[in-house]
């Protein structure tokens, strides 16, 4: 069977990518024909059909720019792309395909692709990374805080409360697209809504978004990594906690370094980059935070070698995180993790088991975590174990494909 898998890059841009490059493995490995449909991009991974990828969108770009006439042109192209869908149709004409598998699509191939797919009856699963169909903000977070005013379709609530970058024209761009998406009946067209969580499973129903075509697999992970057994002389010497994300207010990193005032002597590794790095970094040095190194943006294996060789990972999110890959990854080298009690992560961090949870935004509960942990040795390696078991069990991808096929009888 050939199965269209759409995501707006076909490179690796964070948890999105790691989904899209374990599902292609697994559709693969059960002797299906996987057909990219992306974006076109210079750190692509090459296709035989790229020549099918829409033109790149450089929202960074054009933030600099700030000229009208190629804002509304972006933004155009942001709800509904007469671009992709002619694109798609090119591959469609091309490739016989049985099946089609949505990934994150908003703002950039947009669902308007969905009108094609079905004009051609392909069946369609959407995974749902993220919470762009019912909220447009996409992460429920308006102005630092947690919100769902949006809930019953009210997305003016997005404008009234300025939620896209506390401004008034993007908020309002933002309520447009979940508007036009609605009343377009796009969503009608898939038959099958994937919920990596089952955080993100309650959350959707709870909007009654399409509850009958709503279901819930955790993701599968083929976890390849052949130094992950190995003992580190570095992580014996260098003993230091990690956090690993990228450097934004929702990712809670400025709670963490709130924290480690509390422990001058434990040394700290902040991988990753972003929006709030240089704040974060005024902070810790308005701080003293000598303890606190600012590693910068690294490959992944670079990032599993530096989560491999550390006490353990703190995951400090202020958001409703739908899923957490860096945990995943973190308990699959055999590391226990500190999480904020919000969103999924309590789904991988079984309190006292795991790891430790604490309150969301309490830097003081997560400094009693952090000395809780970094102190007890055994702790860390009992913990560490249970974590590994854990996730092999949750995101294993044979128990994953078999409980698709229940849900997708076509595969």
């Amino acid at each position: 069977m050939n199965i269209l898998v759409a995501n707006w890059t076909w490179f690796p841009s964070g948890g999105d990518w790691t989904y899209i490059e374990n599902i292609t493995e697994l559709y693969e490995e059960n002797g299906h024909n996987v057909i990219p449909f992306s974006m076109h991009d210079k750190r692509n991974i090459p296709s035989a059909y790229q020549q099918h990828f829409i033109s790149n969108i450089n929202y960074k770009e054009l933030n600099v720019n700030r000229k009208l006439s190629s804002g509304l042109k972006v933004l155009s192209k942001s709800i509904y792309s007469y671009e992709a869908k002619e694109k798609l149709e090119n591959l469609l004409n091309e490739v016989d395909i049985q099946l089609a598998h949505l990934n994150l699509i908003h703002h950039y191939i947009t669902p308007s692709i969905l009108e094609v797919l079905k004009k051609r009856n392909i069946p369609v699963i959407w995974s749902l990374h993220d919470y762009t169909a019912i909220c447009p903000q996409s992460t429920f977070i308006s102005n630092d805080k947690i919100c769902e005013d949006c809930k019953g379709g009210k997305f003016y609530n997005a404008v009234l409360n300025k939620c896209k970058k506390n401004s008034l024209l993007p908020s309002v761009a933002a309520a447009a697209e979940n508007y036009i998406h609605y009343a377009r009946g796009y969503y009608k067209y898939v038959d099958y809504f994937i919920c990596p969580s089952v955080f993100s499973f309650k959350k959707y129903k709870s909007f009654g978004f399409f509850e009958d075509k709503l279901h819930h697999l955790y993701h599968p992970y083929y976890f390849d990594y052949p130094e992950a057994n190995s003992v580190s002389e570095a992580s014996v010497k260098d003993k230091y906690i990690v956090f690993v994300g990228r450097l934004e207010k929702i990712k809670g990193a400025q709670t963490l370094l709130k924290a480690m005032e509390k422990h001058p002597e434990i040394k700290l590794k902040i991988i990753g980059d972003g929006t709030d790095e240089d704040n974060l970094k005024i902070q810790a040095k308005q701080s003293n935070l000598n303890n606190v190194e600012f590693v910068g943006n690294r490959t992944k294996y670079e990032v599993l070698s530096a989560i491999k060789d550390a006490m353990f990972l703190v995951c400090p999110s202020e958001w409703y995180e739908v899923l957490g890959f860096t945990i995943i990854e973190a308990m699959f080298l055999g590391k226990p993790v500190i999480g904020a009690n919000i969103g999924a992560i309590p789904e991988t961090v079984i309190h006292n088991k795991t790891g430790f949870l604490f309150e969301m935004g309490n830097a003081a509960n997560l400094a009693e975590k952090i000395n809780e942990l970094y102190y007890h040795d055994e702790l860390i390696k009992t913990f560490g174990v249970q974590a590994r078991a854990h996730v092999s069990n949750l995101f294993d991808p044979p128990k994953y494909f078999e409980n698709l096929k229940r849900i997708i009888p076509l595969l």
